[in-house]
């Protein structure tokens, strides 16, 4: 009974790591597309975002079986918790990279070429360290280095609300119409939620790997 626990609870961890590793390499594609302006790429980035939906949906039942067959204790308990917590975490992030994507086919003629370079591209890479960050805490179980990990993606996280505040300010002042205004600051806005979500994934890994309370950051 004990080898067949461990095999399904590492198949379920392995599962949670492809999802994660997914949306990382959508993200490295859409941060070239992002420096070289290219819709292909930003087609390209989509494919590691289809199906995510129906994937968390199996892996959410199989979480639920899993506890209800195995009824792990403390620990293991908390492993679970935060596996059921992060896989919604997961899909919007999954949800907010579609949009994302998206918004920059719509307008990508409309917004100033120095923009993109000087603020949105440094706003992607803060959140793809975030979020690269975060999917290395998912192997990490030495108490000291998982805090270390947890500090850098926290730093990273106030490095895209820094950045979105200096974008709002530059988008504000365009001499378009409210429409494109609003169009713009909704699609880039979609990058600093992504980072919000990888504190809360980096905070619910903390939280079930230490144990005690959940960090307020």
């Amino acid at each position: 009974m004990l080898s067949n626990y461990v095999k399904q609870r590492e198949e379920i961890k392995n599962e949670l790591k492809e999802m994660f590793a997914n949306l990382v390499k959508a993200h490295e594609i859409i941060n070239t597309a992002i420096k070289e302006c290219n819709d292909e790429q930003f087609q390209q980035a989509k494919t590691y975002t289809t199906n995510m939906s129906t994937k968390i949906n199996d892996i959410e039942n199989y979480i639920i079986k899993f506890l209800a067959l195995y009824s792990p204790e403390a620990r293991e308990l908390r492993r679970f918790v935060a596996y059921l917590k992060i896989t919604g975490e997961l899909l919007r992030i999954n949800s907010n990279t579609k949009s994302f994507v998206t918004g920059c086919i719509q307008i990508k003629d409309t917004v100033d070429l120095e923009l993109v370079k000087e603020y949105l591209y440094p706003l992607h890479v803060s959140m793809l360290n975030a979020l690269t960050l975060t999917k290395d805490m998912i192997n990490v179980d030495e108490e000291d280095e998982l805090q270390d990990i947890f500090n850098k993606v926290i730093v990273e996280e106030h490095k895209t609300d820094d950045l979105f505040d200096i974008i709002e300010e530059k988008v504000l002042t365009l001499n378009v119409e409210y429409r494109v205004i609003n169009k713009i600051l909704k699609t880039f806005r979609k990058i600093e939620k992504i980072a919000d979500r990888t504190i809360e994934i980096a905070n619910l890994l903390l939280y079930y790997k230490i144990g005690g309370k959940l960090h307020n950051v």
